[in-house]
C-alpha cells in the first residue's frame, strides 16, 4: 500500500477504535452488569465483580474483539464482492464466446454474398 492509503487506514482503524471504545463503556456503566458471567476453562467470572487490572484487561480485550471481528467482516464482504465481480465477468464473457459461435456461419455467408455481389475494381495497368 502506499503511504497515504497506509495513513488512511490508520486513522479509520483508530476512529473504529475509539468508537467501539465509547459504545463499551457506556454500555458498561449502563447496562445491569449483576447476572451476566464468563466461563473460561471451568472458571467462571462475573463481570460486576471485575475490579482495578482485571476489568481493563478485560475491556481492551472486548474492544480488540470487536474491533477485529467488524474487520474481518469488512474483508470477508470485499472479497465476496470481488468474487462476485469476478463470475459476473466470467459469465458475460461465456456468454459472448457462445453467441460468436453460433454467429460466425451466419457471418460468413454474409460475407461471401457480400464478395459475389460486389463490383470488382478496374484493372490497373502495369506500367512498363
Amino acid at each position: 500500500m502506499s503511504r497515504p492509503w497506509k495513513r488512511a487506514f490508520g486513522i479509520l482503524l483508530l476512529i473504529l477504535t475509539l468508537v467501539v471504545t465509547a459504545l463499551m463503556v457506556a454500555a458498561w456503566t449502563v447496562l445491569p452488569l449483576d447476572h451476566t458471567s464468563i466461563t473460561i476453562d471451568g472458571e467462571t467470572f462475573s463481570l460486576a465483580d471485575l475490579t482495578g487490572t482485571h476489568a481493563v484487561v478485560f475491556f481492551v480485550v472486548a474492544v480488540a474483539a470487536v474491533v477485529f471481528a467488524l474487520v474481518v467482516a469488512l474483508a470477508a464482504g470485499a472479497v465476496g464482492l470481488g468474487f462476485g465481480a469476478i463470475g459476473v465477468a466470467f459469465g458475460l464473457i461465456v456468454t459472448l464466446g457462445t453467441l460468436a459461435l453460433v454467429a460466425s456461419p451466419f457471418a460468413f455467408v454474409v460475407w461471401l454474398v457480400w464478395r459475389l455481389v460486389r463490383t470488382a475494381p478496374a484493372p490497373v495497368p502495369a506500367r512498363s
